[in-house]
């Protein structure tokens, strides 16, 4: 038996800083470095340590129980600690599978390699620090034998793959949102298809007949062809103009608010929607004092004729569409009541979504989902927010809050 041999039977098993000359005893006697062999307890060994040291990769080695008798500084870094006295296996603080599920230290791939006395390859683990932060390596774990092929321990090499995990972690996100994205995209253009292609078509079929039968039409014929006309052109240029906010939106743009009196603007867009839609019973509550509220009129106009038309389309015709304006603490309320179909609590978040259709006016009315968005969008970019609920009694209530415009002593104070 060598000097080092000695040396490494005779260190205590709990030495927390083994010495090189313990790998050198269990590597087996002889280590080739450029060319020639080293004799364990020669001048090779500081050489061999600085060697195992300059790698940059985490080794370590155990003893046949399973002891850890050395470790590089490689392996303090990706462990995140020093292993204590009597550490077994591996010198993490803790590990996991890689489901995510906790991995004790006797069923590691170091145990598992001098349980069965065999290399073990092809695994993937992830450790924990003491700091909590986590690192995904593979493990090479591998027994040392002696001369006579007995088992007297193994060596382990552990690679940090934590930036490849990542880069798979991210290509698996990307392409989940690309499916996701193409999913989306197909049913858009598919909803904005119909949505464009329907009131294009009865525009189009209307003024070819008008221009070449008009003369021979009933005058009720006449009347009702170009009614139809101007309510699909309303519902066109309704469904453009909510496609190019949502894009401005979305690209950041800034939304240049000024001082609005909130009842006058929304008395106003009533009675333009009434101007188009006769039949259609509205009416109107609010508080007997100029409520004051900073907002881009235009914007704010779209978002009452979203939330109008929303009502319209999805109540009975013979139900009244109610409008509150009001005030509580620092906010300004406006809320559009119907008596429709309702809505799903479940669904209350998800309907303000991008291109998003709640499953109960699925297949009822027009629509592409994009109105709800675009009033999210507006209400948010000002500051406000915007929800809905199911109504008491039947219908929905979808309401938006802006902050109240402070008052002028406020300003110059």
């Amino acid at each position: 038996m060598t000097v080092s041999a000695e040396r490494a039977r005779a260190r205590p098993a709990d030495d927390p800083a083994p010495e090189a000359g313990g790998l050198l005893s269990l590597i087996g006697g002889a280590i080739a470095v450029r060319g020639r062999e080293l004799q364990p307890g020669l001048d090779g060994e500081p050489q061999f340590r600085q060697f195992l040291e300059a790698l940059g990769v985490a080794v370590y080695t155990t003893d046949a129980r399973g002891r850890i008798t050395f470790y590089n500084h490689a392996a303090t870094v990706l462990w995140g600690r020093r292993p204590g006295p009597g550490d077994e296996w591996c010198g993490s603080w803790r590990l996991y599978w890689p489901d995510g599920q906790p991995m004790a230290h006797d069923e590691c791939p170091m145990a598992i390699c001098l349980k069965e006395q065999r290399p073990v390859r092809g695994h993937e683990a992830m450790a924990e620090r003491p700091d909590g932060s986590r690192v995904w390596f593979q493990p090479y774990p591998t027994p040392l034998r002696d001369v006579d092929g007995r088992v007297i321990g193994a060596v382990n090499v552990l690679v940090d793959v934590s930036e490849r995990r990542h880069a798979e972690d991210a290509l698996r996100a990307a392409a989940a949102a690309l499916a996701a994205s193409n999913a989306v995209k197909d049913e858009f253009l598919g909803l904005v298809s119909h949505e464009l292609r329907t009131p294009v078509t009865t525009i189009f079929g209307n003024a070819r007949l008008l221009r070449d039968r008009g003369a021979r039409l009933d005058r009720s014929d006449r009347d009702s062809m170009i009614g139809d006309i101007a309510d699909d052109s309303e519902r066109l240029v309704g469904v453009i103009e909510n496609l190019l906010l949502l894009t401005r939106l979305e690209t950041g743009t800034h939304v240049e608010a000024e001082p609005q009196v909130l009842a006058h603007v929304v008395r106003k867009q009533i009675d333009a929607y009434r101007g188009r839609h006769t039949g259609r019973r509205i009416t109107l509550r609010r508080e007997p004092r100029h409520i004051i509220v900073e907002s881009d009129r235009g914007y704010l106009e779209m978002v009452l004729e979203n939330l109008l038309s929303n009502a319209d389309k999805y109540s009975p015709p013979e139900t009244t569409i109610e409008v509150a304006v009001r005030t509580r603490a620092a906010e300004a309320y406006v809320l559009v009541l119907d008596r429709g179909m309702g809505i799903d609590e479940a669904e209350a978040d998800e309907i303000f979504a991008a291109f998003y259709r709640a499953g109960a006016v699925r297949g009822q009315g027009n629509g592409v989902g994009i109105g709800l968005a675009v009033c999210k969008r507006v209400i948010e970019s000002q500051g406000g927010r915007i929800w809905a609920r199911p109504r008491a009694g039947g219908g929905s209530e979808i309401g938006f809050a802006l902050p109240l415009a402070p008052e002028p002593s406020e300003v110059a104070g």
